[in-house]
């Protein structure tokens, strides 16, 4: 893995080589092929029953809140590698200083972190998998479904972590197409496991809930072969620590940024259980509508997630070249591009509101309210654009403390208060929820757009004196 890479220009420049659209495309049908996991597992678990399926649904908030650190070690390991292939581009052009030491312990403490990280889950998942179950309100048959599922998970966990510290990086060279081309594969394998596990195909057993968990645990442990795979034929130099103290010197700016990130998701996943209640308390209609719309909405959230992903490549290595001026015009350009594209497909799926959400039901109350409520959307992703793109951009060059302690804050202290009052004191239902969840992502917004200019106008002033 140390010999030279087999590409004309320097793995350096890579991400700035290439175009935001060519960095993001990838990220975002990445993302989307994980989601459809989700879904191809939902329905061959409703091929045994409604039952198992509604248990296992009922416990992925927990798999999400396990996972969310998996992500933040992710996002914050290939933010500081880019961050230092930009420092290294001031003062050497050449391979060589590319593959630097430090470089090569970075990627060594992002897998070191993930290594660890992955433990715990695990311990977690495995000893505590019954507690969690029932802490969701599942019994008899649906706390056994629930728990066994978490339980034959933790068996993987650790390699889902392991991936996610070799994906970043692959990010951080601006190799996104690589954790593209490893995640179908796990996708395709996935599907393979399921209906195999699922229905007894080959002669193997029909193992039902544990099958279709197992055929995760499969899917996972492939993607993580490939992913070195891929990082073994590019010839990326991963160098692990070798003394405790090298190991937390290397791991101190990634934690800087990943803790912030991954205790944030961690209060954004109980304060949507609260707001969950609330709309479970307004009948059914209310809680189809809103599964239903957000299935269609969730595809601009997606484009939203991959953009933030590819602005903060790109802001990273800029920073750490300190080349200010050039990141903050990458950044902006970003968000009107992001603005532009979500903008435009909210009103197409408006146009289209009705047709789509008869694919889901035929009631003609949730398909009036699920049109008003894509129709509104476009106040809430406008939001999350300002809040996920800039916001992310904050957090990477030095102050992730500042939006996740503002992030709960206001989910807490503006988003549930404003849910209730406006979706249950005032009684507009869903749509005042939407509504509140739209004053929450664009004060969210405003406040890390105004937080990066005045920053940004500091970094100036200093770099002028």
């Amino acid at each position: 893995m140390t010999s030279k890479i087999k590409h004309k220009k320097s793995q350096t420049s890579s991400v700035m080589d290439k175009s935001l659209l060519s960095l993001t495309w990838p990220i975002f049908v990445d993302t989307l092929m994980v989601f459809l996991i989700n879904v191809a597992d939902a329905w061959f678990l409703s091929q045994q029953s409604d039952d198992s399926a509604a248990a296992v649904g009922a416990i992925l908030p927990i798999t999400g809140m396990c996972f969310s650190f998996f992500v933040a070690l992710n996002a914050a390991g290939a933010a500081v590698a880019t961050k230092l292939f930009g420092k290294h581009s001031k003062s050497a052009q050449n391979e060589n200083n590319i593959h630097s030491h430090i470089i090569a312990l970075n990627f060594g403490a992002i897998l070191g972190l993930c290594f660890i990280t992955g433990i715990v889950i695990s311990a977690v998942l495995l000893m505590f998998n019954v507690h969690m179950a029932a802490l969701m309100g599942l019994s008899g048959d649906a706390l056994l479904d629930g728990s066994t599922y978490l339980k034959t998970l933790g068996f993987a966990a650790l390699a889902l972590s392991i991936r996610f510290g070799a994906s970043a990086t692959l990010q951080a060279y601006g190799q996104t197409k690589w954790n593209m081309a490893c995640t179908a594969v796990m996708t395709v394998v996935n599907l393979f496991f399921n209906y195999t596990f699922m229905y007894g195909a080959f002669g193997l057993p029909k193992l039902g809930v544990q099958g279709v968990a197992l055929a995760t645990d499969i899917a996972w442990i492939v993607n993580l072969i490939l992913t070195f795979a891929a990082i073994y034929y590019l010839q990326i130099k991963i160098t692990l620590p070798k003394t405790i103290q090298s190991f937390k010197k290397s791991s101190k700016a990634i934690l800087d940024i990943a803790i912030p990130s991954a205790i944030e998701p961690q209060a954004w996943h109980l304060s949507q259980l609260v707001i969950m209640s609330m709309i479970v308390n307004l009948g059914q209609v209310a809680l189809a509508t809103r599964v239903y719309a957000f299935n269609i909405i969730f595809i601009v959230v997606l484009f939203t997630v991959s953009l933030s992903a590819g602005v903060q490549l790109k802001v990273s290595y800029l920073y750490g070249a300190e080349k200010y001026k050039d990141m903050h015009n990458t950044l902006i350009k970003g968000v009107l591009q992001g603005l532009a594209l979500v903008v435009v497909t909210l009103a197409f799926l408006y146009v289209f509101s009705a047709s789509l959400l008869g694919l889901f039901s035929q009631n003609p109350e949730i398909i009036a309210l699920g049109s008003t409520i894509i129709g509104i959307a476009v106040f809430a992703e406008v939001g999350r654009i300002l809040n996920m793109v800039i916001g992310f951009s904050v957090k990477v060059v030095g102050h992730a403390k500042f939006i996740a302690v503002f992030g709960i804050s206001t989910m807490w202290l503006i988003s549930l208060p404003f849910t209730w009052f406006l979706g249950v004191y005032l009684g507009f239902g869903l749509i005042g929820i939407w509504i509140a969840m739209g004053i929450d992502e664009c004060f969210r917004g405003s406040v890390a757009t105004w937080y990066w200019y005045k920053k940004q106008n500091e970094r100036l002033l200093k770099k002028s004196k």
